[in-house]
């Protein structure tokens, strides 16, 4: 998740309780029904919470898989870059054997 979008999520929750507070305490009400509307909004900013963390938890297993995805490539991409790697090395080789085998070559030699 975006840092943007992480400061917005928190602020976002941090004034709805905030809010939920003040509306509480500014409120003229009984002694009574105020302790029932705090235990309301108490009950409400837990269920927000809850909201909040399920989707961070989806979005966070989400974030895991394309990471997992995008290191698998780039793991094979480097194994596949180490296996041509060695492959030009024993192609070098080969080719060394072959100019080094011709260099004892005297044509004088072939037509006797």
């Amino acid at each position: 998740m975006k840092e943007k979008s992480k400061g917005l999520l928190w602020g976002a929750l941090i004034g709805s309780i905030a809010g939920s507070v003040a509306a509480l305490l500014l409120a003229p009400k009984s002694g009574k029904e105020l302790r029932e509307d705090i235990a309301s909004g108490a009950r409400q900013v837990g269920d927000k919470v809850q909201e909040v963390a399920g989707k961070v938890g989806e979005q966070g297993v989400h974030l895991i898989g394309v990471v997992t995805d995008r290191a698998e490539g780039v793991i094979s991409d480097i194994q596949a870059w180490r296996n041509q790697k060695e492959a030009w090395a024993v192609s070098d080789q080969e080719g060394i054997a072959k100019i080094s085998s011709f260099k004892n070559y005297d044509p004088v030699d072939e037509e006797n």
